[in-house]
């Protein structure tokens, strides 16, 4: 019955280990996505205020023409 229970023991742990490294990976895969969002929402937001300094732009060059003519 001794040489039963190592193995068995020996078993269990490597599952709790299997069980720890899969909420490790949960974790990193959780940090990962909420970079991506923040890059995201980082990323929109200059695209937004360079469409904004394109628009400005683009009024004050046609401004400019039309004194122009």
């Amino acid at each position: 019955m001794v040489g039963k229970v190592g193995p068995a023991a020996g078993a269990a742990a490597a599952v709790g280990t299997d069980i720890a490294a899969k909420g490790a990976g949960e974790v990193a895969f959780q940090a990962q996505i909420a970079q991506l969002t923040a890059v995201s929402v980082e990323a929109t937001q200059r695209s937004v205020t360079v469409r904004t300094v394109s628009t400005e732009l683009g009024s004050i060059k046609k401004v400019a023409d039309e004194r122009v003519q």
